[in-house]
């Protein structure tokens, strides 16, 4: 009879976080439902996609998005972290490059939610939308007296 795999326990929002991030580059469905609450009530909204509400359909959307050949890597910046006993919440800008170049995809607005679980930190929503052209800062306009 063959084992079942031990779920791994992320003991810190961010231990989440980069296995989700981890999961996705490398297009691994099981790690990256590893990451995700097995309820009901999790939320997935990809860049320009619909909202996908449970498990089932969460991973139906992940398996689709993996289907492709081209492997994307993700840059967080412009991090913003809110953490309670049992709630947190990651917000940032996802820099996306894509194949073997690294050719710049664009840019996401993201905003991850992990819960605390008795199984440890689980996402329970991740919500991606296409970032504007993000331009440089104008230069000082000089003295204003």
């Amino acid at each position: 009879m063959a084992k079942s795999r031990t779920p791994p326990i992320y003991t810190t929002p961010s231990d989440a976080a980069l296995a989700f991030y981890q999961a996705f580059e490398a297009g691994d469905i099981d790690t990256m439902m590893s990451t995700w609450a097995d309820d009901e009530e999790i939320v997935c909204v990809h860049p320009g996609g619909t909202r996908l509400v449970g498990y089932d359909a969460v991973r139906a959307g992940w398996e689709q998005l993996f289907a492709g050949d081209t492997r994307l890597k993700f840059r967080l910046d412009q991090i913003a972290v809110i953490e309670t006993v049992g709630l947190a919440m990651q917000n940032a800008i996802e820099h996306v490059s894509a194949g073997s170049d690294g050719n710049p995809r664009g840019a996401a607005f993201v905003t991850n939610v992990f819960l605390r679980t008795p199984s440890g930190w689980r996402m329970v929503l991740h919500h991606a939308s296409p970032a504007p052209a993000i331009l440089a800062p104008a230069p000082p306009a000089g003295p204003l007296h």
